[in-house]
């Protein structure tokens, strides 16, 4: 009889005073597609539950910046609590924008409501600290910070900028390969090998060990199974943060449609602009076909959600936030479609499946 394939599991992983049965972190897809239920289910199988704490509150009824900011408070305090009466008290944080409009607001609901963790991007998050200490509960309570980063220079400056406050650990998400907004200005730079994480996470080990500083390291960015796990953890990362793949699951907050589209796309992932500023990866739909020739769309009023935002100082392109929120609720055509370049991968999960199956998938040696 042949034997079975070893099973070997991932080890845990420690953020600050926590620690998850095993080093895999949920990316925050905001825009509600990361809500309770995903963080949830990703936190009861060991992992770390992330709820992407932008733009919550949107939907076609609301149509100005004073609606939204409400709603998106409501929201998050909301998500913050199921998700944490679902995975009875789990590792469950959020991931937000820098370049939100109301990111110290949303931090504020973030740490009231004590989130286990923080994860920061889209900008580099230097006031966080000061945020977290303005609204904590207590010492005790406090969240764990984790900024995203993709090169050692932008984790000296937050250090700089923290003075003496240290993350309990760092993201590393590379343009090459992640979804959605990417943590690059220019597109010439995204594919270049010093963005990848093969280069950045050993810079990285480097830079924290001449310091004695013992930091965890997340990688981020095309990772999609246990062999990308491995390879991670090889060359100096602590875990991992996966979001693409948790795009079809039964607990992901999208329409059937917007599932189904992913599952099936034969249209190809490109790097699209931003309305934001920063270049983008998805789905080359129609609605990205038709912005790429030029044309304008109003898919609403602008809510003033994003700093540095085109379409709010000079009316050009199209509002992210509504576009974002058009193909979750299922108009698929007419908005932007993120996702990393694993994206076309997704009929692998063999349909739309629950977190436990994916999880179960990336945690096993044999996969």
């Amino acid at each position: 009889m042949e034997k079975e394939p070893e099973k070997k599991l991932l080890e845990p992983l420690k953020i600050g005073t926590n620690e998850s049965k095993n080093r895999i972190v949920l990316g925050g897809m905001s825009v509600y597609l990361t809500a309770a239920e995903l963080a949830a289910a990703v936190a009861n199988e060991g992992g770390w539950g992330t709820i992407g704490g932008v733009g919550l509150g949107i939907s076609p009824e609301i149509r100005n910046k004073e609606a939204l900011f409400k709603a998106n408070e409501l929201c998050l305090a909301k998500e913050i609590s199921k998700a944490f009466d679902i995975s009875n008290n789990g590792n469950i944080g959020v991931n937000l924008m820098v370049a939100a409009v109301d990111y110290e607001e949303m931090v504020k609901v973030a740490v009231e409501n004590k989130v286990k963790f923080i994860v920061s991007g889209a900008g580099l998050p230097l006031s966080l600290p000061k945020y977290v200490e303005k609204y904590k509960v207590s010492e005790k309570e406090k969240p764990a910070l984790i900024p995203i980063v993709s090169s050692v220079r932008a984790l000296d400056i937050i250090l700089r900028a923290w003075k003496g406050f240290l993350p309990a650990a760092i993201c590393v998400e590379t343009p090459n390969t992640a979804g959605g907004h990417l943590g690059v200005t220019k597109v010439e730079d995204i594919g270049k090998e010093e963005f990848s994480l093969e280069v950045v996470v050993p810079a990285l080990v480097k830079y924290l060990k001449e310091r004695n500083l013992n930091i965890p390291i997340i990688a981020a960015g095309g990772i999609w199974n246990r062999k990308d796990i491995d390879h991670m953890l090889k060359i100096g990362a602590s875990g991992v943060q996966i979001a693409t793949r948790f795009l079809t699951t039964t607990e992901c907050n999208a329409s059937k449609e917007f599932k189904e589209r992913h599952l099936y796309n034969k249209d190809p992932i490109v790097i699209i602009k931003s309305p934001v500023g920063m270049p983008g990866r998805a789905i080359e739909n129609n609605f990205i076909r038709e912005v790429s020739a030029g044309k304008r769309f109003n898919l609403g009023p602008c809510v003033e959600c994003l700093r540095g935002c085109e379409y709010h100082q000079k009316g050009t392109g199209y509002c992210i936030i509504r576009a974002l929120d058009n193909v979750r609720r299922g108009d698929v055509e007419n908005g932007v479609l993120f996702t990393g370049t694993n994206g076309n991968r997704l009929e692998e999960n063999e349909g739309i499946v629950p977190v436990s199956q994916v999880m179960k998938k990336l945690i096993q040696k044999e996969n």
